[in-house]
């Protein structure tokens, strides 16, 4: 399987990394800068154009305002795409994304997290929580194509709709800066109303310390709290255990082995653009 990688940043280092580690070898980078192969530690092969990629699928690991033109064009050469999230900024650019036969796969990593599997799993059993917050806070990097709604929310709404099995009836954002500097709106407070459940989400890359907390309220009071800075899964202070397997590898798994993720993304997006 030949597989070409456009994007050679930060996440598309780690994608890199754990293709190799995958076994995945015969691959291709598109990047225009210059790669420091010491660095690498492996000989890949490179080019600076994404037009020049031949492969069988690709990972698009770019700015969100790129990935529009970038995955239509593998599409419509029916090469098979994984994309980092989010897919595009409009709902209409993503419908029309999805007209394609080409398998066209969002990289909506938590919804492979096994933690999250587990969270799951358990309102499966107990029912419909009363209440979620979702934190996800930390100090940077600061983005300058997408706001905090786009690029650290996102993560939650997916996270949302997973485990609640349903689109919210009713959003409300308010996006800010922490950071009057900032290029984009560097926060996002999110009201999301389910049935039956509300939720609230705290985005931010302008926020003193690092914050991943996930606090579920269920109706008969206990708390489901997962604390995903410290690996911990707790149900009023009892400690669940759950799956240790990497969350970007089920991922890219899933999209290696043909999954595709249309629904989900279609709904996140919308929810997001509202």
């Amino acid at each position: 399987m030949k597989i070409g990688l456009v994007g050679y940043g930060y996440w598309g280092k780690i994608i890199l990394d754990n293709l190799a580690r995958l076994g995945y070898n015969d691959i291709t980078i598109c990047e225009l800068n210059d790669i420091d192969w010491m660095e690498l530690g492996r000989k890949y092969k490179q080019v600076k154009s994404y037009k020049k990629l031949k492969c069988d699928k690709v990972f698009i690991i770019t700015p969100t305002t790129t990935h529009y033109e970038i995955v239509k064009y593998f599409l419509n050469n029916g090469v098979d795409v994984f994309c980092e999230k989010p897919l595009t900024l409009s709902s209409g650019e993503c419908d029309m994304l999805y007209k394609y036969k080409s398998q066209l796969f969002v990289d909506w990593i938590f919804t492979y997290h096994p933690a999250v599997w587990k969270i799951k799993e358990i309102i499966s059993k107990k029912g419909k929580p009363k209440n979620i917050v979702a934190n996800r806070l930390n100090y940077g990097p600061e983005r300058f194509d997408v706001s905090a709604r786009w690029d650290l929310a996102s993560h939650d709404v997916s996270i949302l709709n997973y485990i609640l099995q349903s689109n919210p009836d009713s959003v409300n954002w308010i996006d800010f800066k922490r950071n009057n500097t900032s290029v984009m709106n560097d926060s996002a407070i999110g009201i999301l109303k389910y049935d039956g459940t509300t939720a609230q989400i705290n985005a931010s890359w302008e926020y003193g310390k690092k914050d991943r907390l996930f606090e579920i309220e269920f109706n008969d009071g206990t708390f489901l709290i997962w604390d995903d800075v410290n690996k911990k899964l707790e149900c009023n202070f009892e400690k669940i255990e759950y799956e240790n397997s990497s969350p970007l590898h089920n991922s890219i798994n899933g999209f290696l082995n043909g999954q595709s993720n249309e629904i989900e993304t279609k709904e996140i997006t919308k929810v997001l653009e509202i």
